[in-house]
């Protein structure tokens, strides 16, 4: 009877202990899953923020390109314009000019062509990159250059007549001074179109 009792009493302590146990496992188990899913989920929250990040860095490259273009582009149209002004202005110039009547109002306009030119190419050198401000230097130098020869002409037939050959060596000063100006103007564009279709920096 007794050894019945005792062999009923080891089975149930036998039974608790197997349920113990189960228990332990199946919690630790259990344990280990939800860890494995916080870790998921934590990596999927990262993986969320760095796509994030690439959308914002994308936008803001596209922004700031967009941005560029048509500051670039102003300055393309300012420089055109103040190369055109400047070769009216010599051209007033010249005796039996038609426009001399007018030589006040022309060099007024080529002056503020060029002023336009200059405050634009701030914004350029501002805005970047290196090799594009470096380009809109050489731009308005040669549109002073331009300018200048402009001046020089008003000043030589103002002084007295001229002749032709006066005439002639002032169309070749104003031509070399208007083809310099487009030839590094259209460097300046090379340099802007580069800069424009480089790629997004990688992150």
């Amino acid at each position: 009877m007794a050894g019945s009792l005792l062999l009923s009493f080891m089975g149930i302590i036998g039974t608790l202990i197997g349920s113990g146990l189960t228990g332990f496992l199946a919690l630790r188990s259990e344990r280990a899953r939800q860890h494995a899913l916080e870790q998921q989920e934590e990596r999927e929250s990262r993986r969320r923020e760095v796509l994030q990040e690439l959308d914002l860095r994308l936008e803001h490259h596209r922004w700031r390109r967009e941005h560029r273009k048509a500051i670039y582009e102003e300055f393309t149209e300012k420089s055109q314009t103040a190369r055109i002004a400047a070769l009216d202005y010599h051209r007033c110039s010249l005796p039996g000019a038609p426009e001399a009547a007018q030589r006040e109002e022309i060099r007024l306009r080529g002056r503020i062509a060029y002023r336009d030119a200059l405050q634009t190419s701030y914004a350029v050198e501002l805005q970047g990159p290196e090799e594009v401000a470096a380009r809109v230097g050489d731009c308005m130098s040669s549109l002073r250059s331009l300018l200048s020869c402009a001046e020089e002409h008003e000043a030589r037939a103002v002084a007295g007549s001229l002749s032709e050959a006066d005439v002639l060596d002032m169309d070749e000063q104003i031509t070399a001074c208007f083809d310099d100006a487009q030839r590094v103007l259209r460097l300046f564009i090379r340099a802007g179109r580069e800069a424009l279709d480089r790629p997004t920096p990688p992150a």
